[in-house]
């Protein structure tokens, strides 16, 4: 009866609409040490974050820091809004690893 209605394939679809082209101030990796404690090493800065072709990309400057397949990636924004969680296997280094990218001008 409501053959005309697609259901959307990405549910984050949104998500990756807000975050791709958006100017990046620094993109950190989150990791974890023996002892249960947290620590983010900072992976580069000045940059944007891209989707081209179901890949995310973050590039700072001229260097891929964080390439992923969207079907194997999650993410989501920040509660503060200005930045975007992403975990996946890095094609760059075939790592799993979570990142935070921290965006320039948040409040657009």
């Amino acid at each position: 009866m409501f053959g005309f209605l697609k259901k959307n394939k990405n549910p984050n679809a949104n998500v990756l609409r807000q975050m791709d082209g958006r100017e990046i101030k620094y993109v950190t990796r989150r990791t974890r040490n023996e002892d249960g404690s947290v620590k983010e090493i900072i992976l580069g800065k000045e940059g944007r974050i891209v989707v081209i072709d179901d890949e995310i990309r973050v590039m700072c400057g001229a260097v891929d820091v964080f390439r992923c397949d969207v079907q194997n990636a999650t993410y989501y924004m920040l509660l503060s809004g200005d930045g975007i969680t992403v975990s996946g296997v890095n094609k760059i280094d075939n790592c799993e690893i979570d990142i935070i990218v921290y965006y320039k001008y948040h409040r657009k």
